[in-house]
């Protein structure tokens, strides 16, 4: 079976037993795992607006501030407590998606140029210098 490529987030097996998170409402606990993934889509680092807070109506949106889950910031932002403790941020999946593509693009390279002992002038790879 091909591994899953499509964006993640991380919940260990303990978060639903956790003490903040047992006691949450069904609507308060479903608006948090939305939240931790929003951010993660969005790249945010755990950052949203109060329209995001308040997507399953304000109340959930209290129970999470109540409960330490959420922080209210001085700009009128919200965050998740301790998210960058627990997901990769922006920089990182950046990062990651341009080693990623850097790799890919020197895999082509080495299959259609170096294996083919071709020398593409348009192609970067071909025009670095030999190591030594």
């Amino acid at each position: 079976m091909a591994k899953d490529t499509r964006p993640y987030f991380v919940l260990t097996n303990e978060y639903p037993r956790h003490r903040k998170i047992r006691a949450l409402t069904d609507k308060a606990f479903r608006l948090h795992v939305e939240l931790i993934a929003d951010c993660n889509d969005a790249r945010s680092d755990g950052k949203f607006s109060k329209h995001e807070l308040n997507s399953r109506g304000p109340k959930a949106g209290k129970e999470l501030i109540d409960a330490g889950l959420v922080t209210a910031l001085q700009d009128g932002t919200y965050e998740l407590h301790d998210y960058l403790s627990h997901q990769h941020s922006k920089k990182q999946i950046e990062d990651y998606q341009a080693n990623k593509s850097e790799a890919g693009a020197r895999g082509a390279h080495v299959k259609h140029h170096v294996k083919k002992e071709v020398k593409e002038p348009g192609c970067s790879f071909c025009q670095e210098p030999p190591n030594g």
